[in-house]
């Protein structure tokens, strides 16, 4: 079933492509649309971002001790995150492919994807290591 362009669903879309590489949570892309649409509501942006992520349109970017956040598109990657302020930012390494296949073959679950996660100190933390630690 093909689902509708609405108006709100491009001002959505569009307001998660202007935070590229940024990886924002529901909230502030809500906060970033309702600053020039204050008729879209909260709820809105949130069934938009996941349904998105439903067409294929963006992914859910998880974070540990972090909210979860929203990328446009769906290019394979791993992330890195900050441990103090909750910075996330794409890690430009090669994708490991083939991983879901080899944890298959160890437990007999069907894996669908596989998140690695980086995680430590921000440019802007590590010069406050010593109060971050």
């Amino acid at each position: 079933m093909k689902k509708r362009n609405t108006l709100q669903k491009s001002i959505i879309l569009d307001a998660l492509k202007d935070f590229m590489g940024k990886h924002p949570t529901p909230n502030e892309v809500y906060e970033y649309v309702h600053e020039k649409h204050p008729s879209i509501s909260r709820a809105t942006v949130f069934r938009v971002l996941a349904g998105e992520v439903e067409d294929g349109e963006a992914q859910r970017v998880y974070a540990p001790d972090s909210s979860l956040r929203y990328e446009y598109g769906t290019r394979k990657h791993y992330h890195v995150s900050c441990r103090v302020c909750g910075k996330v930012e794409d890690v430009e390494m090669p994708y490991q492919y083939g991983l879901e296949e080899i944890a298959e073959g160890l437990n007999g679950f069907k894996v669908e994807r596989h998140i690695v996660e980086f995680i430590g100190l921000c440019p802007d933390c590590v010069g406050n290591e010593s109060e971050n630690i």
